[in-house]
């Protein structure tokens, strides 16, 4: 596709607004696809693909140009080193330029001699600390993960069970142009090959299937949950994991959905009636008591904790920019507390699913151990770790399945 002027001047007012880090780039992208609603589906791929790549790939581009004032922040990135950006990338992707003044003096050859000198952490276009801490935490296939976690994230359905199935969405969707392919072992798993104008189509305003990723619809199946089961998604957020549960439970029983976002539980509402959830109640985190109400009258506690976000650099390439070391420590700090204080609701012989969508060891594996080492009522039962680039062609996801066991 032949960008026109038009999108490449969007295009680089979006990695403007993005590089200030004031907002999260799809918020961003959002933005720009609204403003813009003649964007055939080819030019709106194009620029959500690019944009998302600029990012990702910035501290690699901005060394590729010779700006090493500009490879550990972006933040100082002014139009014309926008230009470039796009121009180095597109040089790298094995594309001519088009004639434009704001390109003209790059060439490829300049590019690669600047890359030749780069340090590794620069070439996987990593912050330097997380690249620094990545490798503590995970040796050698750190570099392998990265370049996996750099590479455009492919999109994910999952079916409403309670409304359809996945042979009838695949059918409904390819009747609007839009092209899926079941998933091995996920049966209510689509992926979507020809994304098209996707939440616009029939079958999505009926609610018969939200976009989720495959990883992530594998942590409510740790659940093992059963219809009539009482249950509680104890950080909901907007609710991708508790439509899931809803389905799950087929209706039946009792689904709490927690957070201490009044608006990310209001945005769950709406999904849950599009979707025909009804056995979901949500409930505003106020604050200690509203947990300890809850003691020990669950069968099934996900805790869907605040993490790093690494595992889903793929899909928001921006994060590993919005973070930082101190970041990271807090959260682990949050993530033990939340864990202890939020595990009593669950009931004795009941289970408990700790989950993330990190690939930290120091917020996946490490906090359920430091757990059951503090409460020895408490047992491991299974861990699931998608790791992409290792075992996973995913998003990073960890979940950990903890029986309580009675003590008496």
């Amino acid at each position: 596709m032949t960008a026109t002027r038009q999108l490449l001047e969007s295009l680089n007012s979006a990695l403007l607004q993005a590089s200030t880090l004031e907002q999260y780039a799809d918020k961003v992208v959002q933005q720009h696809l609204q403003a813009n609603p003649a964007w055939t589906v080819e030019q709106r791929a194009y620029f959500v693909t690019t944009l998302y790549d600029l990012i990702r790939y910035s501290r690699k581009l901005c060394w590729g140009l010779g700006r090493r004032d500009l490879v550990n922040s972006v933040t100082g990135l002014n139009s014309d080193d926008a230009w470039h950006m796009w121009g180095a990338y597109t040089l790298l992707s094995g594309q001519t330029l088009p004639e434009i003044p704001e390109v003209s003096a790059l060439n490829i050859a300049d590019i690669e001699k600047e890359l030749a000198s780069a340090p590794e952490d620069v070439l996987l276009s990593m912050p330097a600390w997380l690249d620094e801490r990545a490798r503590k935490e995970l040796g050698a296939v750190w570099e392998q993960i990265a370049r996996a976690l750099n590479k455009p994230a492919e999109h994910f359905i999952r079916v409403n069970s309670l409304k359809s199935d996945a042979v009838s969405v695949q059918g409904s969707l390819a009747k609007e142009q839009i092209t899926t392919v079941p998933v091995d072992g996920l049966p209510n798993t689509l992926k979507v090959e020809q994304m098209g104008y996707l939440f616009r189509t029939d079958a999505f305003q009926k609610g018969h299937f939200e976009m989720q990723d495959a990883g992530s619809q594998q942590i409510a199946s740790l659940l093992d949950i059963k219809p009539g089961m009482k249950v509680v998604d104890a950080c909901a957020g907007a609710g991708g994991k508790s439509l899931h549960i809803a389905a799950l439970l087929e209706n039946k029983g009792r689904l709490l959905s927690l957070d201490i976002h009044q608006y990310k539980l209001d945005t769950l509402k709406k999904r849950a009636k599009r979707a025909g959830s009804h056995v979901i109640e949500t409930r505003l985190i106020q604050n200690s008591k509203t947990i300890k109400r809850q003691k020990e009258k669950f069968d099934r506690v996900l805790l869907d904790v605040p993490c790093s976000g690494t595992g889903i650099l793929r899909r928001n390439p921006d994060a590993k920019w919005h973070l930082n070391e101190q970041n990271i420590n807090d959260l682990i700090v949050l993530q033990k507390d939340i864990l202890q204080r939020y595990s009593q609701m669950c009931r004795v012989g009941g289970k408990l699913v700790y989950a993330t969508c990190s690939i930290l060891p120091s917020e996946n594996g490490q906090q359920v151990q430091a757990f059951l080492a503090n409460n020895p009522h408490w047992t491991l039962e299974e861990e699931l770790s998608l790791v992409p680039g290792v075992n996973s062609e995913y998003d990073g996801f960890y979940g950990a399945v903890l029986v309580k066991n009675d003590i008496s």
